[in-house]
Order: C-alpha cells, then sequence, then structure tokens
C-alpha cells in the first residue's frame, strides 16, 4: 500500500536528521535546520524564505552563489571590533562553521569556493558593534589576556563561568585563549581583573562542582602539552 504523503515526510525525517554532523551547531529557526530534516514550525519558514529568496535571485538573474571575498573582509572587521566567529554566527543566523570557513578565505585573486548569496547578504547585513567603553577605544595584542585566561584555566574555572563573568559568549573565552591575535581594549582590562579577583579562590566554594574544575584543569594541562610539542 502507498504512503500518504503525510506518512512519507514522517518516514523520511529519520534519514534526513542523520545527515546533521554530530557536532552541528545549527539552531531551530534557521533554514539549514530544516535541510536536516528538522519539521519545526519556525525552521520550515526560514527554509521556505530562504528558498523564496534565491527563486526571486534567479529571477533577477543574479546568480545563487557568489565569491566570498566581500563577506569575508566583513567578517574580519567584525572580528576586529571585539566579536567572535560565534557571535557573527548568532547575529547572521548562520552555523559558526561556516562562519570561520569564511573568516579563512584567502585573499582576492585566488581560488576559492563561492558561498550561497543569502550566507554573504546575511554576513554583510551585521552593523559594526558599538564600542562598550568610550575611555577604552581601539584593540590591544590578545598575548596578557591569553595568559591570564589560561592560568584560570589551570585554576579550575570554566570557560563558561568566566564567560558569564565578563558578559560575552564561551566560545569568545576560547578564542581569546587559544586563536585570536587582538581583542578589544576593553574586554582586555576585563580579563586583567577578573584574573586579579579569581585567581586566589577556590572554585568549588563559589558554586564550581569538582568534576567540572577537574575536567578543566585537564583540558589546560593538554594544551599546554600540545603547545610546548
Amino acid at each position: 500500500m502507498p504512503l500518504t504523503g503525510e506518512q512519507s515526510a514522517s518516514v523520511a525525517v529519520p534519514a534526513a536528521r542523520q545527515r546533521r554532523p554530530r557536532r552541528s551547531t545549527v539552531r531551530h529557526g534557521q533554514a539549514s535546520c530544516a535541510d536536516y530534516g528538522c519539521t519545526r514550525a519556525e525552521c520550515r519558514r526560514a527554509a521556505l524564505r530562504a528558498r523564496r529568496r534565491r527563486d526571486q535571485d534567479r529571477a533577477r538573474g543574479l546568480s545563487a552563489r557568489v565569491p566570498p571575498h566581500a563577506a569575508a573582509r566583513w567578517a574580519v572587521q567584525l572580528r576586529g571590533q571585539g566579536m567572535s566567529a560565534q557571535d557573527i554566527a548568532d547575529r547572521a543566523g548562520l552555523s559558526v562553521t561556516l562562519v570561520r570557513r569564511v573568516l579563512r578565505t584567502p585573499a582576492d585573486g585566488q581560488t576559492v569556493r563561492d558561498i550561497a548569496r543569502t550566507t554573504a547578504d546575511a554576513i554583510l547585513g551585521i552593523p559594526l558593534p558599538h564600542r562598550r567603553t568610550s575611555g577604552t577605544p581601539g584593540l590591544t595584542d590578545s598575548a596578557e589576556a591569553s595568559r591570564l585566561l589560561a592560568d584560570l584555566a589551570r585554576a579550575g574555572w570554566p570557560a563558561t563561568t568566566l564567560a558569564q563573568r565578563l558578559d560575552v559568549n564561551p566560545r569568545t573565552v576560547a578564542e581569546v585563549r587559544d586563536t585570536r591575535p587582538r581583542l578589544h581594549l576593553d574586554l582586555a582590562l576585563r580579563i586583567r581583573r577578573l584574573h586579579r579577583d579569581l585567581i586566589s579562590l577556590d572554585p568549588a566554594g563559589y558554586g564550581i562542582h569538582p568534576t567540572d574544575s577537574a575536567r578543566t584543569r585537564a583540558a589546560a594541562t593538554r594544551r599546554t602539552t600540545a603547545t610546548a610539542a
């Protein structure tokens, strides 16, 4: 007996969900979430909007895919103003993996893979963030902040806790600690103050479970070993 349309959809969804990478950061409300088989109303509406946008571009004679250079240059500017890849992804409604790939785009003139026009437009539509404190403008080298965050990790303070106290995304803490070459001066000063306030304290006395502290210390040791190697 042939399946009805509704039955077919219910059977197809589990198979579609198997396409989602285990560490995918795609969230509900994004068009790509529906592509992975999610049937939530907000995900299906996002996919429909994206499809309509592609159809409109095609009707206007516009290519569905464009070179990534303009979006990459703007993403670099956003990062220079203190936004992490995760911050950009959250604002653009994209996966952080895609944003990181755009940020790694080589200079003009080199052969690169095109990106969807909707992706480029989403990144280009993000306004530059305002400075948090007018008295501390500009960017600074991340070496000191990276060292201070690593000290706190070795002391057992998880990145999620530090992020809450710094009012940033946990991924921003990880990027400043491990990969980001420069950061906003305001954030650097807040990290310095946070290190001064926490480094001599026992995380267990401030609601951090001993298992979380032990896991944080172990990860810090692995990063130190990998860097030394």
